[in-house]
């Protein structure tokens, strides 16, 4: 049974690496015309086919991929992807050891934006050829939608038994599909997402004005809420108001459950009846405020700024918000955990989640007044079954459990109680530039190597939701 399962998963990871490998023709395209070491993509891409296509038929199998199934494919895809996405960073001419070059990768693909370049010959500018910046932000817009998701698109290996590592696949809970077939649903929330994305990178590039390259590379990180850009110093480089304001629309949008999306592509404006929409707008706007607050009005848009980009997990900075008042502060780092909404691009603990559990609790409360009451918990005007709360309850366990555990391992390494508890938080969450050591103007390059190591898991469990990922370590799950 066993070696039925690890031989269906190394074939379905074969397939997703033979069409993966294609990704790098973008960066290599690129490279060619910009005069770079095109060669890197270019042996990047063939080692990559070549290994795909070794897994593909070396492990056929016709075995149907089941619910178990799943959770194995999709724990691994997650693992070999950013493995092989590292061959551009450690190739010359960046030359990356191969820890630093797969926490760029790993911080790349599950959209977190943490990252272990420094500046290069400028302040400005990282000292890396074009293509390279390309493919960092490229490789936040493959794993923002998830790469699954698409390659469940577009393989017909996948007609059957899809739906499985969909349901393990999409970012955050996800209360309905948009189509009754799994298949369809990927291919319009894809279409969505690239729609959205093309239209970004067309407003900064005629309205703002941006160059073509930097908008493209904004745009690739903004839908994913990825946060990775050409400079150094992220959006406030630009000090263009026009760019930020389209980026924080756009960021916000990336921030939403896409099914609000397709039912505003579908005429149907009727969002605010969503009570998750509405209570991630409710906690945007008083985050706004209070850091509004607690720094001045006369920073109010790097203030609006923050706050929708570290809720969103997207990481973009136009202020050094590490030297903010610690009232500010405090409400950035709280945002890291509470995080987007469910079925969006964004990570963290998801809005969703927060909502059900405090539609609980007040249930729980009426319950103690009146405990033959039978009272449910609704969401939407819709009772949520017990089996998701209770889903739900397991899930803020484990993330706060790893979080402190993982805090508490970087604090023994040497790393400060700040510095360890928003790297945590924001690698777990997928957000980026932290506090402290990782604060928005640094990076995590002076972190040890072990430190480096436990942030990588940190970003691996918060891009697969914990569950996808803790589920391949019990002993019983092999044996079922």
């Amino acid at each position: 049974m066993v070696y039925q399962r690890v031989r269906l998963t190394l074939h379905i990871i074969g397939s997703f690496l033979k069409y993966f490998a294609l990704a790098y023709i973008i960066p290599l395209c690129v490279a060619i015309y910009y005069g770079e070491k095109w060669q890197i993509f270019l042996y990047a891409l063939l080692i990559t086919l070549g290994i795909g296509l070794i897994l593909e038929f070396r492990f056929k199998t016709e075995r149907i991929i089941e619910r178990s199934d799943g959770f194995i494919i999709v724990a691994f895809t997650w693992f070999f992807i950013p493995l092989l996405g590292t061959l551009p960073y450690v190739f010359p001419p960046v030359g990356l050891g191969f820890l630093d070059a797969f926490f760029e990768a790993m911080s790349g693909f599950t959209t977190t934006g943490a990252t272990i370049l420094e500046a290069g010959g400028t302040e400005a500018f990282f000292s890396l050829p074009r293509s390279v910046l390309l493919w960092r932000s490229l490789t936040q817009w493959l794993g923002g939608m998830g790469v699954i998701v698409l390659f469940i698109a577009i393989l017909p290996r996948l007609t059957v038994g899809g739906s499985q590592l969909f349901d393990r696949e999409f970012p955050g809970p996800m209360s309905e599909r948009l189509r009754p077939r799994f298949r369809t649903t990927s291919r319009l929330l894809w279409t969505i997402y690239a729609g959205s994305t093309a239209a970004q990178i067309a407003l900064l590039y005629f309205l703002a004005r941006l160059p073509l390259f930097d908008s493209v590379c904004i745009s690739f990180s903004t839908l994913s809420t990825g946060g990775f850009t050409p400079t150094v110093s992220s959006i406030g480089f630009y000090n263009n108001t026009l760019a930020t304001y389209i980026i924080m629309v756009f960021m916000l949008l990336a921030g939403t459950n896409f099914l609000i999306h397709y039912h505003v592509f579908r005429g149907n404006f009727k969002i605010f009846r969503n009570e998750e929409f509405r209570l991630y707008l409710t906690v945007l706007a008083i985050a706004i405020f209070l850091i509004i607050f607690s720094q001045g009005f006369a920073s109010y848009r790097e203030g609006m700024f923050q706050a929708i980009s570290i809720m969103t997990t997207t990481g973009f900075v136009t202020a050094d918000f590490g030297d903010w008042h610690s009232g500010a502060r405090i409400v950035l780092l709280a945002l890291m955990f509470i995080g987007a909404c469910g079925g969006s691009t964004g990570g963290g603990i998801k809005v969703m989640r927060a909502l059900t559990l405090m539609k609980h609790t007040g249930v729980m409360m009426k319950r103690a007044i009146s405990p033959k009451a039978v009272i449910p918990v609704k969401l939407n005007k819709m009772p949520l079954p017990e089996g998701i709360i209770r889903d739900i309850i397991s899930f803020l366990f484990l993330y706060f459990l790893i979080a402190v555990i993982a805090s508490i391992a970087l604090c023994l390494l040497g790393i400060n109680l700040e510095t360890s508890i928003s790297a945590v938080a924001a690698t777990l969450g997928n957000v980026g530039p932290g506090l402290g050591g990782v604060g928005p103007t640094l990076n995590y390059a002076w972190l040890p190597s072990a430190a480096k190591g436990i942030l990588i898991v940190c970003m691996w469990l918060g891009r697969l939701e914990l569950f996808t990922a803790l589920m391949i370590f019990f002993p019983r799950f092999w044996k079922g």
